[in-house]
Order: C-alpha cells, then sequence, then structure tokens
C-alpha cells in the first residue's frame, strides 16, 4: 500500500491547483487518459484569472422573452485542453492516470489498482465525485449541459445567452474563441433538441458555420456547497459544490479552492480557518444563486419575469 501525505482525486482545475501549491509526498489519481479533453464548458473566466485568453469579452447580450439586454462583463475565453495539459506537465509529483477510484474510508482509497494511504484526501473528482459519494450517499441534484465548438463566421467580443421556453431550467450560450465559439445548452428535457434548436438560430442568423469540431456533456451541480466533509477529507471545483448554481461558472473557484485545501493539506492554514474562509468568501454568495435559481425554475412559466429576477444581467448579487 503506498503512502503519501496528500492525495488528490482529479485532474480537473481544482485538483492541479491543489497538486501545484502542495508540499510533501503527492498522488493525484484520475479516472481518465486525457483529463483535459472533452470538457463541457464554455471555457469562459473573469479577466484577472491567471491563464492565457484565446478571446476577450467586453460585455453580454441576454436574450430573453422581454428583449435584449446589453450588460458590460469583461472576461475571457481559454483554451482548456491547453491550459489543463500545460499544468499537468508541469507537475512534479506522481500522477496515476487511468486509475478509477473506488471508495475512500478514512485515510484509505480504494482504486481498480490497488489501495493508498493518506494523511489527507482531496476529492477534485468533478460533479458525479467518487470521493463524496464515499461519505454521502444521498441523491445529488444536477442540471445537464452539452457544448459543441462550431466555426464562428463573424468577430465577437460579447457573449450570447438565451432564455427560450424551450431551455427548460437554464438557458443557451455562445461564447466566443478566436475564429470557433463555444455554443451550448444547460436544461432539462430533451437536451439535444434544445442545442439544435440554438445552432438553427445562429445559422440564421449568420455567426456560425454548422460543422460540429467537437462536442462534450457534462453536469452542472445544484447541491449547494460541500467542502470539508470530515477530519481528513476536502472536497473542491465541481466535487464540492463550488460551481455557481446559477450561471454554471466553475473553473476560478476550482482554482481558488484547491489552492486553498492546499495550504490546509500543507500545515499553513487550519481545517477551522479553512472553514471560515470558505464560508465567508463563498457560503453567502452560492446561497444567494441557488435561491436565485429556485426563482427561475420556479417562475419558468412566465420567463420573462423569471429571468428579469433571478438573471445576473438584472442583478449580479
Amino acid at each position: 500500500m503506498g503512502v503519501y501525505d496528500i492525495i488528490i482525486v482529479g485532474a480537473g482545475p481544482a485538483g492541479l491547483s491543489c497538486a501545484l501549491h502542495a508540499d510533501g509526498k503527492v498522488l493525484i489519481l484520475e479516472k481518465e487518459r486525457s483529463p483535459y479533453r472533452k470538457i463541457a464548458c464554455a471555457e469562459w473566466v473573469p479577466p484577472d484569472f491567471d491563464a492565457p485568453s484565446v478571446q476577450k469579452t467586453r460585455k453580454m447580450i441576454t436574450e430573453y422573452p422581454g428583449g435584449r439586454a446589453v450588460t458590460s462583463f469583461a472576461g475571457k475565453v481559454i483554451d482548456r485542453e491547453k491550459w489543463q495539459s500545460e499544468l499537468l506537465g508541469r507537475l512534479k509529483c506522481e500522477v496515476h492516470l487511468g486509475e478509477k477510484v473506488l471508495w475512500v474510508r478514512d485515510d484509505v482509497v480504494k482504486t481498480d489498482r490497488g489501495f493508498y494511504r493518506a494523511r489527507w484526501i482531496v476529492g477534485a473528482d468533478g460533479p458525479l465525485s467518487s470521493v463524496r459519494r464515499s461519505f454521502r450517499g444521498e441523491k445529488e441534484r444536477f442540471l445537464p449541459a452539452v457544448n459543441v465548438r462550431l466555426p464562428l463566421l463573424k468577430p465577437m467580443d460579447e457573449t450570447l445567452i438565451f432564455f427560450r421556453d424551450e431551455f427548460r431550467g437554464g438557458y443557451g450560450w455562445c461564447f466566443p474563441r478566436g475564429e470557433t465559439a463555444n455554443v451550448g445548452v444547460g436544461m432539462y428535457g430533451p437536451i439535444m433538441q434544445g442545442l439544435n434548436l440554438l445552432i438553427k438560430v445562429l445559422l440564421t442568423r449568420g455567426l456560425v458555420e454548422d460543422r460540429r469540431l467537437s462536442f462534450s456533456a457534462g453536469l452542472i451541480p445544484l447541491f449547494g456547497l460541500r467542502s470539508r466533509i470530515s477530519r481528513n477529507v476536502i472536497l473542491v471545483g465541481d466535487a464540492g459544490g463550488f460551481t455557481d448554481p446559477l450561471t454554471g461558472a466553475g473553473i476560478a473557484s476550482a482554482w481558488d479552492a484547491g489552492k486553498l485545501a492546499a495550504r490546509v493539506a500543507n500545515g499553513d492554514l487550519s481545517a477551522e480557518d479553512y472553514d471560515k474562509i470558505i464560508g465567508r468568501t463563498y457560503g453567502g454568495f452560492l446561497r444567494r444563486r441557488y435561491e436565485k435559481r429556485v426563482i427561475l425554475e420556479e417562475r419558468w412559466k412566465d420567463l420573462k419575469r423569471a429571468v428579469e429576477e433571478s438573471w445576473i444581467a438584472f442583478s449580479r448579487a
């Protein structure tokens, strides 16, 4: 049985951040052989996020039954595949790709290859986290999402958001990334019908070419913040519910949470202070965003009102 100071499950933004800031003997366990590929993500981050930009954006246009809302909303779109691949290559710790974690119990991690032990275990293994499910058996809520990459026919510096009756409980998006665009929907119901409808709208406007360069699917966590779940286990990123339940954004918060988890494991930050920082930074914000999501879902039949009372173009609280 291998023994480590820290075992990190998952090599997404949260897990990579934790590994890059962690000291001691560290092991990353990642079920995918290429964890940076086929990521269901629009790739948008705040302008000051430390990652190379492929496209800067300066505003957001929200289309909904009430018309169009244009909001100053600076940010940038990154190439997550390239960024995560480069970060993975920078790691000095032990990395096991293609190894699936089956369960975690106390300080023991069981995978499809064997057993490991660690002082600290960090669950960064996404919305369907094996680490979280080892401790919490309750059924979780998610919003399904799909994303395709299409050639962009016109230069854009804005992100487009679409609320339509067909996109039940969510929205569609078109985010420019240079000569291509991330186009997708997060919604309940027949999601491929929703995606095809959105693509048809964009084709009609002459914005994109109907040539799908890539396709990915995923889940947006809606179960709320669940960070430190035992004395030696910390959940970060999607696994810990750090994703904004209204917008689905989560790259920046995942990175931040992974860095904080490393400080705890390194002994630089007490678990109690970690809980306080997480609660102060994310607790209230994510709770308010979840309340906005509840408004959006419960008032969906009056979509104009639902969007105006919940969406960030009208209130960023």
